[in-house]
């Protein structure tokens, strides 16, 4: 049975019962609640009887079933297709935790001379000093010997350790093939097309950029910096994937974001460790890797 075949069937055994019409709203609404509880009811017999509950089967795919209706019922009440419910999260899902499309990325660079495209590979050395009495970081292109970007401190009251989070930008070039921020550091801008130049390039994109790793860094301090972390709270991808859907990146999975954010955090540990030192950033290879010191 189709999902659409069984809402129409469900609507046609709705009931209305002595009550206002807010009340007929709500009551499934609370019978969901209530069927989701015969759910945990069911798990809790065939814990504590083990093999002897031989009806669990059965008597769990009833529950569920009481579930589905309910679901129904409140899909069809709100004007909403079951069918696109089932469609849209399979959707969601599959963004936040499919593992076979962690390598499936875009070229956003195709079409583009080499001198407006991102580099495939190259090193960088992130070299600490202190000047007035602050700590400052200062970026050095290993292949060119140019600093990339100013020197940058904390900008904090306390030694946090940011004035090292360029490293996640080099992480979204790396592992998404994506930096705005990069490509205004490095003069990599596409400035041969107008309209990617300004919309994909231009300030607000960068803007956008910074926000998200300052985003993603306030809400990793709770959590040690991600620093025994497998995992990003998903409430933070869907943030992350809101922040970029109107940029080239939006088609980018919560699994890819994942797995980048990871991965950058670990080198941007590693370098307040050391305070300092090279990284490999290779976008051919999709990898961002911490080569030591000197």
């Amino acid at each position: 049975m189709e999902f659409n075949e069984y809402q129409n069937k469900a609507k046609l055994t709705l009931q209305k019962y002595n009550a206002d019409e807010t009340a007929n709203i709500v009551i499934p609404y609370l019978g969901i609640i209530g069927e989701a509880g015969s759910v945990i009811s069911e798990l809790k017999k065939k814990l504590r009887d083990g093999d002897s509950y031989v009806n669990f089967e059965n008597k769990l795919k009833e529950e569920l079933g009481d579930v589905l209706w309910y679901l129904a019922v409140i899909a069809s009440e709100n004007n909403i297709d079951l069918n696109e419910i089932a469609k849209e999260n399979i959707n969601k899902i599959s963004d936040r935790f499919s593992e076979k499309d962690e390598t499936d990325f875009t070229n956003y660079d195709k079409g583009f001379d080499e001198t407006e495209s991102l580099p495939q590979e190259f090193e960088i050395e992130f070299i600490s000093f202190k000047e007035g009495g602050r700590q400052l970081v200062k970026i050095i292109n290993k292949d060119s010997g140019e600093t990339i970007g100013d020197p940058l401190t904390d900008n904090n009251y306390e030694d946090d350790g940011y004035r090292f989070h360029d490293i996640f930008h080099f992480g979204y070039l790396a592992n998404l093939g994506w930096s705005p921020v990069i490509r205004k550091l490095i003069k990599r801008k596409r400035k041969s097309n107008i309209e990617i130049d300004t919309n994909e390039d231009g300030a607000r994109a960068q803007i956008i950029e910074e926000l998200i790793s300052l985003l993603i860094y306030s809400e990793s301090k709770d959590n040690k910096l991600l620093k025994y972390s497998n995992n990003i709270d998903t409430g933070l991808l869907k943030l992350v994937k809101r922040l970029v859907k109107d940029l080239e990146i939006k088609d980018c999975t919560a699994r890819q974001w994942e797995v980048t954010i990871l991965n950058s955090y670990r080198v941007f540990n590693t370098l307040i460790e050391n305070n300092g030192g090279r990284v490999l950033v290779s976008k051919k290879n999709r990898t961002l890797t911490y080569l030591g010191k000197k």
